[in-house]
């Protein structure tokens, strides 16, 4: 049955579970793929769908798993010659010698669940902050007790206590003096991808200790920004929630490598060895073809490499 990745891709979203699409956008023969052939990854590196053979395969696989942890997308050229043409369209190649001596390009979209705004607290800055996170696309949380009096806009979702959270989140503290450490614990429970908390210098280092004294990995303990937000100036609630968004935003930025174009050989990494034939680096758990030469395995991205070792292996150890 054909794979439609329309009907897959729509029910991974539906349960919120991370995944790429890798798109066939050009191709030079000869290869197995036709443009615009997609195939989905998911994050624990399986592939649905055709875009070529063992040496695509692999590559597409680690680039689409470096997508879902970056959360941008790439461009990425699949060649046995170097591209010298300085008006590149794409944004990584990779070198590969592959028996088939076909070239590939792939658009590779990591598609991940709405990240949640987790807000402990039900001061006035907890209510600028879900109205601004509205804006910027989150999935808001506002979890304190007393919570349901605050106006908040109506796709906030309220929990009367402080709470963990799963999934993909950021958290803010802003509790400020209502049960800061209860708030403080169970952001920590949510395990976000960044905590923050509104409180002095005095009063954090106090939190922090009551947190080291009950056990909470030191690590994290480091990692919880505090002032949160940028240092604008800010007064208002208003413009604390500004300036704590804007420094979600950085932090989201940080990892964006999106106008970087880079030139690379496939190295070995991982755990992968390397084809003696096309010298690609092929991961032994998942590979098609090997061979063992005096109690020594070698690994192949594809049966003709296999073939061509094994009719003149001397050549080759």
């Amino acid at each position: 049955m054909k794979f439609n990745w329309i009907l897959r891709a729509a029910d991974l979203e539906k349960k919120s579970v991370p995944f790429a699409i890798a798109t066939v956008i050009d191709t030079v023969a000869p290869t197995s793929a036709k443009p615009m052939a997609k195939a989905i990854i998911t994050l624990d590196g399986k592939m649905e769908g055709w875009i070529g053979g063992g040496c695509a395969k692999d590559t597409v696989i680690d680039e689409a798993l470096h997508c879902l942890k970056t959360g941008m997308a790439s461009v990425l050229r699949l060649s046995p010659e170097q591209f010298s043409d300085g008006n590149v369209s794409f944004k990584k190649e990779i070198f590969l010698t592959c028996e088939s001596g076909g070239t590939l390009e792939f658009h590779i979209e990591p598609v991940l669940p709405m990240t949640k705004l987790v807000i402990y607290g039900s001061t006035p800055t907890v209510e600028a902050l879900a109205k601004m996170g509205e804006i910027l696309d989150y999935e808001i949380y506002a979890l304190a007790p007393g919570i349901s009096e605050i106006d908040l806009p109506d796709g906030v979702i309220k929990k009367e206590e402080f709470s963990a959270i799963e999934g993909q989140c950021v958290a803010v503290v802003a509790a400020q003096g209502e049960g800061d450490l209860r708030a403080l614990k169970a952001a920590i429970a949510s395990k976000p991808e960044f905590l923050s908390l509104i409180a002095s210098k005095k009063k954090t280092n106090t939190l922090l200790k009551q947190l080291a004294n009950e056990g909470i990995d030191k690590d994290i303990i480091d990692s919880i920004k505090f002032p949160a937000g940028l240092d604008i100036g800010a007064i208002t609630p208003q413009e604390i929630a500004v300036s704590i968004l804007a420094e979600l935003v950085q932090q989201k930025r940080k990892v964006s490598k999106l106008e970087e174009i880079i030139f690379e050989f496939k190295d070995n990494k991982y755990g992968k060895e390397k084809d003696p034939i096309c010298g690609m680096y092929v991961d032994p758990k998942s590979a098609d073809s090997f061979s063992e030469i005096d109690g020594v395995n070698y690994y192949f991205c594809c049966s003709g490499c296999k073939e061509k070792f094994e009719a003149e292996p001397a050549a080759y150890v």
